[in-house]
This record gives C-alpha cells, structure tokens and sequence, in this order.
C-alpha cells in the first residue's frame, strides 16, 4: 500500500512538475506581450505629443480619450475642458469659430455624418486675423475590423493656403499686366493692315513707334517676371565674381544723373569699401530698381540719398528719397510681385514687379531687405 501510495503521491507531483514547462512560458510570453504593448503605448503617446498636428481620438459617443498639446492650441481650450463633462463638440468649436459658419456646416456635417469614411476638408477660422485650418477624419478599427472610433488630424495650413492665393493672384496680375500692351499692338497693326484708308506717313510713323514701343514693354515685364521666378524658386544661376562696391554704385549714380538730370544724386560712404563676391550685373539690376523708384516718386529737383555702411560681416545700403513716402499699411506689400501704390492725381508707372526682383536677388545672395 504504501508502494503503491507512494506512487500515486509520485505521479501527481510528475503530473504537477510536468505541466510547469508548458504553464510557465505561456505566462512569460503573456507577461512580455502586455509589456511590449504598454511600450508601444507609451511610444505612440510621446510621438503623439510631439507633433505639430493636432491630434483627437474619440470614441464611437464622439467623447474625446485623448489629445495632444497641438490640438489643444489649434481649438483654443486646454485639455481640462476636451475632457470635462458634459462631452467636448469638436465639430461645434470649430463652427463657432469659422469665418463662414454656413460653408463650414456644410462641410464639417459630410465629415462627421460617416465616422467609418476617410475625408478631409478645410475651414477659415477667425482669430486676430483669418487662418486656415485642415480637418482630417479617418476611422480607428479593431483587428477584427469593428469600428472602435476616430482620429481627427487638425493642421494650420495658413501658409500654404496664402501661397497658392499668391500664386492665383500672380498669375492673374500678370495676364492683366500683359493685355494692355498687347491690345494697343494688335489696334494699330489691324489698324496699319486696312485697305480702305491711305494714312498719312506721319500717322503710319506714330503707329510704329507705339507697337515698337509696347514691345519693348512685353519684353521687359516677361523677362522680369521670369527672373522673379527663376530666383524664388532657386533656378536662377548667379554669376558670382569679386566686385569693386564703390565703383559699381558710382558707375550707377553718375548713369542716373544723366538719365535724371533734375534730381540730385548723393553718395556717403567710406573712401574704401570691402571687396564684395555678388553677381554684379544682377546687384546693378536692383540698385537700377531702387534709383528708378527714387526718382520716379519724387518732385523734379529732389535729393535722392545712397548711404553705405560697412561691418567685418555685411554691408548695408539705403536709398532715400524726398517723395511722398510709403503708408504704413503699405508697408508689408510693396516688394509683393505687381503691387502697386496708387498716388493721388498720379498714374501708377512701371510693372510693378522693381521691388519684387529686388528682393528676390538679395535674398539669392544671402542678404535680406
């Protein structure tokens, strides 16, 4: 009996023994698949947490389980009330700030309506000033595929949005820009074309000289245009070389006395300047822009003023006139591409486009106006 107690004592504690093998890593591997998961989990919330976009998941009650710094700032409340009761609107705080409440109900009820569909749609808010704002919905499902919820990306895409109406406004400028010269060419050679009339040579001389003198104007704004371009988008080639600065500002001054002779043109600078590395038929492009402004907006016998200051690591120059000067609501949109100021009893000279080309060379060159 007791052999056989004995035994039986034996073989359950081999059966207890036995099973220890299989239990123990199946515990382990449970043990370690919650740890990994709590290590993803807390790798996701800190990229989470560090994005630009903001970032809101809300469960199927559109109650909202988590947000990120960045939506917090994009909806303008802090994270105490996303997740206070009663539940957060999201789609009623971003209707209470839109610029168009209407269009923005309109879009932001195709969004909210199919939780199970990815969209997106963009809505101008009000603040201090309109800025724009992306809203991206997409749906969060389990492996199974049921529907857990969403994730609402929020994106500030003001400047992209203030690029593109730039890039439409610019365009739209330029065909305008074009039209004039283009129509007054086109009435006098249909003009110059008509059988019916012999005109007088002198008329014929007038009509030339005008289509002469508007294709030089087409020419001008096309290839100042494209140089524009060319220099914003960094495909302009700068021929860079080591310039005499004072010489090429004299050379420059002495040029416009002659083509302004009823203003007066004054240099102060040092008697010796640094050697500068520019392209200088580019740099003397620009000075050209800024002397021709000068002149252009200042009464005949006016003191236009070039002042240069030099450092070990720049150099700075102004160009002053004694016109009617710039409003300081014009101030932001002067080097803007065919922006223009209109004066009073003055017609608006020029493309428009001087002081955009202007800015654009010296920022190639590294500098800034």
């Amino acid at each position: 009996m007791d052999s056989t107690a004995g035994n039986g004592a034996d073989t359950g504690n081999e059966d207890r023994w036995a099973e220890l093998p299989l239990n123990v890593p199946a515990a382990e591997t449970r043990l370690s698949a919650s740890a990994q998961s709590l290590q993803e989990h807390a790798l996701l919330a800190g990229v989470a947490a560090n994005m630009r976009s903001g970032f809101l998941l809300l469960n199927p009650t559109e109650r909202i389980t988590y947000s990120n710094a960045s939506a917090q700032r994009l909806l303008g409340v802090g994270q105490h009330t996303l997740l206070a009761e009663p539940v957060f609107d999201v789609r009623q705080q971003l209707l209470a700030r839109a610029a168009d409440p209407d269009r923005a109900k309109l879009a932001l009820d195709r969004l909210w309506q199919h939780p199970e569909q990815e969209d997106s749609t963009d809505l101008a808010l009000v603040d201090a000033a309109i800025h724009w704002l992306r809203v991206q919905s997409f749906p969060i499902r389990d492996t199974g595929g049921d529907l857990l919820g969403r994730g609402v990306l929020l994106d500030d895409i003001t400047l992209e949005r203030s690029s593109a109406q730039a890039r439409g406004e610019t365009l739209g400028q330029a065909a305008h820009e074009l039209k004039t010269p283009l129509a007054i060419i086109k009435g006098c050679a249909t003009t110059l074309l008509g059988t019916t009339t012999r005109w007088d040579p002198a008329v014929q001389r007038e009509m030339l000289q005008m289509i002469d003198t508007q294709t030089d104007r087409l020419h001008e704004v096309l290839n100042t245009l494209l140089d524009v371009w060319r220099l914003d988008a960094g495909t302009q080639t700068l021929r860079l070389a080591q310039v005499n600065f004072l010489e090429l500002l004299q050379h420059a001054l002495e040029r416009w006395q002659k083509e302004a002779p009823r203003h007066r043109f004054l240099l102060h600078a040092p008697s010796t300047l640094p050697s500068m590395l520019c392209d200088p038929l580019r740099i003397e492009q620009a000075l050209n822009h800024l002397l021709g402004n000068a002149s252009a907006y200042s009464a005949p016998g006016g003191t236009v003023k070039v002042q240069v200051e030099a450092s070990e690591d720049d150099l700075r120059l102004s160009v002053a006139d004694e016109g009617v000067g710039i409003a300081p609501e014009h101030l932001d949109r002067i080097f803007d591409r065919f922006y223009r100021i209109q004066q009073p009893e003055k017609k608006a000279g020029g493309s428009g486009l001087g002081l955009a080309i202007v800015r654009a060379t010296i920022e190639a060159h590294g500098g800034k106006i």
